[in-house]
């Protein structure tokens, strides 16, 4: 249990992790991007290889690479059809005898991290993505694959003990530029790989130096510890060859950070795709008379972060009565360096390392700064942008100005934040505006910042390793064309192609109903097993109630230099009405699980049943029924939050499985993150924000009991 989000075992994990020495690694990052050899990418192309060795074939393409900005750095060998058919065989018939390789890959994930290979992990992303902090994301690393090696602990202990099954077909990568050295050589390739599971990375179109060339090292460092290669290929080839891939292995999942656009293409060809994707992350300050310096010079960073490659990076300012003037004294003091190693070495992430590419898009303003610093500007006027693009690695900044945050703004803005789904929400106000704002919404990231105290809230804030839990969700509306699960980070990523073991299930389901160490209110929740349709559905329904029990009892505390809660959290508390939408008769077979967290927990009341007629649904005490027919259902369906249609499409059945693991089966209804405060031991934040009701907690619970801190 302890690998599902929120748990007490989860909770159990976050801890304080240790420090790397950063100004060393800084010194010796500036060193490697000073001797590199720009021809040694032309020299040692990017190319496939499997079992540890380079496939070349008749009919394979060299092509140039690019790095972030688009300038030639390198070369690529873009593997022939023939090429890419071995890839497709090796991926779907390898296995490996000896499924646990934790040992080998965690000592093979020190020499990279925590040794001499550091600054060559962040030198090589400098060169190609222009990263200006990487040190910070190897000292997070360092610190959060602690966490995560923990989650995969216990996952592998309960697949000993007979309670589930790891997925084992090769997981497919396709590796982000920023933050690759977290999110994918960690996450997405050593998490599976010290599992048993098979990867295979796939080249990008731009940015695919840095990340092949930390392939190529792992695969040395594996094969001097006699890790089996086939468990690591690199597949460099066209996009077109890529879906092809895809396309040959539709039960392997595809692990992707990107866009959404991106993502829903992917998914045509990749069922089981897990995805994080971003959206306009946010700031909202109270009013005009709050942006201080130290508010403008957050909003400043935040925007600018990365040169806005960093995906917490602001995108949309609230300001009322925001002038001009205003958002022009916000980028004072922006600086543009030449070179990024000029950043690394002043200690820097939030320098302009180039121009706006021209023209500009439709409705900017160009506002030409000092020291050759520009950003591009939409004044929005009093509403939220209608359409808003990311124009990623470009300074573009959306700003919205109504007069005050009155009722019926914050009615427009909060319906805005639910249907654009920012990662992130920075709320420079009162409290009471803040959790306003994290009531109405469910979004990942909340920061409170403590402006009294001189600790504004950025966009661009979340340590997960300490309870400052990250995502990247999709629109809940959009969740099955964009991803099979949202991603939560700390999580185990083997574990979002598990599944309960069918015999664990039904020995479990099978045990009468006052055994169980289920939560109080069977009343409520005991109608619903009578619906379930077989012993093994019992027994998954019996561990929703289980995990529920556990991880629905209000918010986690988390541990750092600022005060974090996490946890499961219930549906907008104003306009979060989610429908189970019954189809026919095949329905009620998998009626039983989705109804579990709703009528057992506080979100009940948040739930319609819309059903067919004809249909014979059993009455659940707290859940509204509805029954209309489909034309019905079609014109009301846009006033809900979520809708799950019941049975399940074609395309949502092939990627999701009947049992997936509880906390990945109830994010597909819930929200689920963090709200944190700028200042640590934040009593008074606490005190706001920990007894919020937008916290999922069990039905009937106490609010003496609704701490847990």
């Amino acid at each position: 249990m302890a690998y599902n989000f929120a748990s007490s075992g989860y909770h159990n994990f976050i801890r304080a992790g240790p420090n790397i020495d950063t100004d060393a690694l800084r010194a010796e990052t500036v060193k490697r991007i000073e001797a590199f050899d720009p021809r040694s990418w032309y020299d040692a192309p990017v190319e496939t290889l499997l079992l540890g060795e380079a496939l070349r074939a008749e009919g394979d393409r060299v092509a140039t690479t690019t790095d972030a900005f688009g300038k030639e750095n390198g070369r690529q060998v873009l593997a022939a059809a023939s090429s890419v058919d071995r890839v497709i065989e090796h991926a779907r018939s390898f296995r490996i005898a000896q499924v646990d390789q934790r040992s080998t890959v965690r000592e093979i994930e020190d020499a990279l991290f925590r040794g001499p290979l550091a600054s060559e992990l962040v030198a090589n992303q400098a060169i190609d993505f222009h990263k200006q902090d990487g040190i910070t994301e190897i000292e997070e690393s360092v610190q959060a694959l602690l966490v995560e090696r923990q989650l995969n602990d216990a996952l592998l202990a309960d697949e000993r003990a007979g309670k589930l099954t790891i997925g084992r077909q090769a997981a497919f990568v396709g590796c982000v530029s920023n933050f690759t050295n977290f999110l994918d050589l960690c996450r997405k390739i050593l998490r599976n790989i010290e599992l048993g599971v098979p990867v295979v990375v796939l080249s990008r179109s731009n940015t695919t130096q840095h990340m092949y060339r930390y392939f190529v090292r792992l695969a040395e460092l594996m094969r001097q510890r006699d890790v089996d290669l086939g468990l690591c290929t690199y597949c460099s080839c066209s996009i077109a060859e890529q879906r092809r891939l895809l396309a040959a292995c539709p039960g392997s999942p595809m692990y992707f950070t990107g866009s959404r656009e991106v993502a829903s293409m992917i998914k045509e060809v990749a069922p089981k795709l897990v995805a994080s994707t971003g959206g306009p992350n946010t700031m909202v300050v109270g009013d005009r008379s709050l942006f201080s310096a130290e508010v403008a010079a957050a909003a400043r960073a935040s925007n600018l972060i990365e040169h806005k490659g960093q995906c917490t990076a602001l995108r949309h300012l609230v300001l009322p009565g925001a002038t001009e003037a205003d958002i022009r004294a916000m980028y004072e003091d922006t600086q543009r360096v030449a070179r990024v190693a000029d950043s690394i070495r002043a200690k820097g992430f939030a320098a302009q390392l180039k121009g706006l590419a021209v023209p500009l898009a439709e409705g900017y303003s160009h506002l030409k700064l000092g020291g050759g610093a520009e950003a591009a500007v939409r004044h929005c006027g009093v509403h939220p942008p209608k359409d808003i693009s990311e124009q990623w690695r470009e300074v573009y900044l959306d700003v919205t100005a109504p007069p005050s945050l009155d009722a019926h703004f914050m009615g427009e803005l909060t319906a805005w934040l639910n249907r654009e789904q920012p990662i992130s929400l920075a709320m420079n106000c009162n409290f009471a505006m803040a959790l306003e704002l994290f009531e109405r919404t469910a979004l990942v990231v909340y920061t409170v910042g403590r402006l009294s105290e001189g600790a504004p809230a950025l966009t661009a804030q979340a340590r997960p390793q300490d309870g400052e839990c990250f995502g990247e969700f999709p629109p809940r509306r959009q969740l099955d064309s964009i991803t099979t699960y949202p991603v939560i980070i700390p999580s185990s990523t083997p574990g979002y192609n598990s599944v309960y073991a069918r015999s664990f299930l039904r020995e479990h389901g099978a045990e009468p109903r006052e055994r169980w160490a289920a939560p109080a209110g069977a009343a409520v929740w005991g109608p619903v097993l009578d619906t379930c349709a077989s012993a093994e559905q019992r027994g998954y329904c019996r561990v929703l109630l289980e995990y529920l029990a556990d991880a629905a009892q209000g918010p986690r505390r988390g541990c750092g230099a600022r005060t974090a809660l996490f946890g499961l959290q219930r549906p907008p508390l104003r306009g979060g009405v989610c429908c189970l939408r019954l189809e026919n008769a095949a329905a009620l077979a998998e009626l039983a699980p989705h109804l579990v967290p709703f009528a057992a927990t506080t979100a009940a009341e948040q739930l319609v049943v819309s059903a067919e007629p004809q249909l014979s649904v059993p009455s659940i005490p707290g859940i509204r029924m509805v029954m209309e027919s489909h034309d019905a259902f079609r014109a009301s369906e846009a006033q809900y939050w979520n809708v799950t249609r019941l049975p399940r499409e074609r395309g949502v059945a092939a990627s999701v499985p009947e049992f997936p693991l509880a906390a990945h089966f109830v994010s597909r209804l819930f929200p689920m993150g963090h709200v944190k405060s700028t200042l640590s031991d934040d009593v008074p934040f606490l005190e706001a924000f920990s007894g919020s009701p937008k916290w999922l907690r069990m039905a009937g619970e106490s609010m003496s009991r609704r701490s847990r801190m």
